[in-house]
């Protein structure tokens, strides 16, 4: 089982490319059954993020109670092996509460178990600056680990802006590689498999 964990600031758009992204997955993998399990963190408890995916026909399983960095840390390490023993999908993708630091995520499941895990980040470039003012520390934790950063909608600002983003970004991670798109607007393929590659040390 492979795991892509995404992360993002509240409001950055992670669950819409989840649901690319999940797609792009099923498309492609020759597994039948589950290819493909998302996990979510919510805070609270009642999903709403988990409710759209369902919708979509996903399955889709969830940690309430805590963020999965921290406190719920041993009830993530339950649910993934719960998840691989009762669906054994190929992927598993993890939505984290946009308040998790990602890093710790991936730092509790390589300590657990030999799983081949990787991290995308998600930016808003609208609201790049006023994050980075408002929470460097957040923001650094969140983008250090990454291998793929997503620059998410740039429909929202002009070019310049755009390249000064993505220069900006490239400052808390010169490993990662940074792609600027808009969720809102389908994705090729091409770019689901490159990230996943990325992600697990194949690209």
């Amino acid at each position: 089982m492979k795991i892509i964990i995404l992360g993002g600031f509240l409001g950055a758009g992670k669950t819409t490319v989840l649901l690319q992204y999940a797609r792009s997955l099923i498309t492609h993998s020759t597994q039948k059954g589950n290819p493909v399990v998302i996990l979510e963190n919510e805070i609270s408890e009642a999903g709403v993020d988990n409710q759209l995916l369902s919708r979509n026909h996903f399955l889709v399983k969830n940690i309430f109670s805590g963020c999965i960095c921290c406190t719920s840390s041993a009830q993530l390490e339950q649910s993934v092996r719960e998840i691989e023993r009762n669906y054994s999908p190929e992927y598993l993708l993890i939505e984290s509460t946009g308040m998790a630091y990602p890093d710790s995520v991936r730092r509790t499941l390589r300590d657990a178990g030999s799983w081949d895990t990787g991290i995308v980040a998600l930016v808003d470039c609208k609201r790049w600056q006023k994050v980075k003012r408002a929470m460097p520390d957040f923001v650094t934790s969140q983008l250090k680990d990454a291998s793929v950063i997503l620059a998410n909608k740039i429909d929202n600002v002009n070019e310049n802006e755009q390249r000064e983003v993505i220069a900006d970004v490239s400052l808390y991670n010169s490993n990662a590689r940074i792609f600027p798109i808009s969720a809102i607007k389908k994705q090729p393929d091409e770019l689901w498999t490159e990230i996943t590659a990325l992600c697990l040390g194949k690209g």
